[in-house]
């Protein structure tokens, strides 16, 4: 397969073994350019290469670019194969280095296993940094629709790269490049149950999907749906529970669903935190235009970053201030000993592998200026 890059007209080769085969493409290096992947699809169509050519015309503003970090791994060139009369069969975008799946940093088994020093501020940026990337796509009119936790990748200085952005629903004057695929544990109230083929979606159903995230960011991998269940007969299928609005945490409800007793607690989050995810789980379950965008998710965080005290026993423990006493001294003992953010000392003890950056080198967009008020 001859390559050729359509704007510039470089050739470009690519070699086996793939970084990744999936259903509908391979990843490949690009010898020579180690800042780039080049994405081969097994099935181009005319479809694939005209919903492209929209994207690489007018992409969205990176927040992270100053900083040489991809937020959205956008495409940036179609790839054309001179041996099929140029057709184009996938394109190239920026590389991701050393990074992990978002699950991987909200999960506290395997956060702990890849990286024992990301702590709670750590956390917090990368749910900031997360609604920055959602808040770049939004301003373009671009909709991820399948919001999952497997196309976020995270660095272990809590920066945020969005992949498989060709999946994205892109509206042009010709209409809609749909996105075909989701999954019921991001998916708002309405679209559960409904053919993704045969919707278009709206931004509204990216900031159900986004809240999820943050919520399991900031929760210790705890879904907003997730309970324990006090009713009759067995209890529902999360995207059920979504659909009945049944958010664990929510108040002035009936809700067969309590918190579970290893969750932590929902005032570990900061009141304006707390209340953006009741806007947004009851009352945007009834009026999706209700739920906070990905702009006033971003300025909370922020705000709930520069709330943030450290615990006087542990280092590592960083809470709200007004909270009262640590929440994960507490939760320490609630696990029997186990530490979500344990100490240096018992990550060298245990062999388990040392950040090399500190919070303070964190690179973040500065937050916006507050709108003025008349």
């Amino acid at each position: 397969m001859r390559l050729q890059l359509e704007k510039g007209g470089a050739l470009i080769s690519v070699e086996d073994p793939p970084l990744a085969i999936g259903g509908e493409a391979t990843l490949y290096l690009v010898p020579g350019v180690d800042a780039l992947v080049a994405k081969i699809y097994h099935d181009p169509t005319p479809e694939r290469a005209a919903k492209l050519m929209t994207m690489i015309d007018v992409p969205p503003t990176d927040p992270m670019a100053a900083h040489g970090h991809p937020s959205i791994a956008w495409p940036l060139h179609r790839l054309l194969d001179l041996d099929q009369d140029g057709r184009c069969v996938g394109y190239v975008m920026p590389r991701v280095k050393h990074a992990h799946t978002i699950f991987e940093y909200y999960n506290p088994r395997t956060r702990l296993q890849l990286c024992p020093l990301f702590h709670y501020r750590y956390l917090i940026r990368t749910a900031r940094n997360l609604a920055a990337a959602f808040r770049a796509l939004h301003d373009r009119g671009y909709v991820v629709g399948d919001v999952n936790e497997s196309n976020l990748l995270v660095t272990e200085t809590a920066l945020v790269t969005l992949v498989d952005t060709d999946s994205f629903q892109v509206r042009t004057p010709l209409g809609v490049f749909r996105c075909p695929v989701g999954k019921p544990e991001f998916t708002p109230p309405e679209l559960q149950g409904v053919s993704f083929r045969e919707v278009d979606r709206k931004i509204a159903d990216d900031l159900f999907g986004l809240a999820v995230l943050i919520f399991l960011l900031l929760m210790e991998g705890t879904h907003p749906y997730a309970g324990r269940y006090e009713g009759e007969g067995e209890p529902a299928a999360i995207g059920d529970r979504i659909a009945q609005g049944y958010y664990v945490y929510g108040v002035n409800q009936r809700n067969p669903y309590k918190p579970m007793p290893l969750a932590p607690p929902i005032g570990i989050l900061y009141p304006e935190i707390r209340s953006l995810m009741q806007q947004c789980f009851q009352l945007g379950h009834l009026k999706p235009a209700a739920r906070p965008t990905a702009a006033e998710w971003q300025q909370a965080l922020d705000r709930a970053e520069r709330n943030l005290t450290v615990c006087k026993v542990n280092p590592q423990h960083f809470y709200r201030l007004g909270f009262g006493s640590c929440p994960w001294c507490a939760r320490r003992k609630l696990l029997g000993g186990r530490d979500p953010f344990p100490v240096r000392d018992e990550i060298v003890r245990d062999h388990l592998p040392v950040l090399t950056k500190t919070p303070s080198e964190l690179p973040a967009e500065e937050p916006p200026p507050t709108p003025a008020t008349t």
